[in-house]
């Protein structure tokens, strides 16, 4: 399964490099497209789950788990409200 993935990201980010040598950025275009608006969200939920595993593996505490995770949801509440006020 591994070996497929790989395979499947290798071929797309070499289709890539030369779609973008060819001057035609249409996947670049179409990887921004699908990311705009939604970039805040997808590393405020990463760093909810980083916080989450850290605690899980005993790196963190639950005061530091509790304060990451209330700052992540910070970063959507802030967002939020900037995407609404436009």
């Amino acid at each position: 399964m591994m070996r497929w993935i790989k395979k499947k990201l290798l071929n797309l980010i070499i289709k890539y490099i030369f779609d973008y040598w060819k001057g035609g950025k249409i996947m670049f275009e179409k990887f921004r497209g699908a990311l705009a608006g939604s970039k805040t969200y997808l590393v405020s939920v990463g760093a909810i789950i980083a916080a989450l595993i850290a605690y899980a593996s005993n790196q963190i505490e639950v005061a530091e788990m509790i304060r990451l995770i209330i700052e992540a949801i910070l970063a959507i509440t802030i967002r939020a409200g900037i995407a609404k006020k436009k």
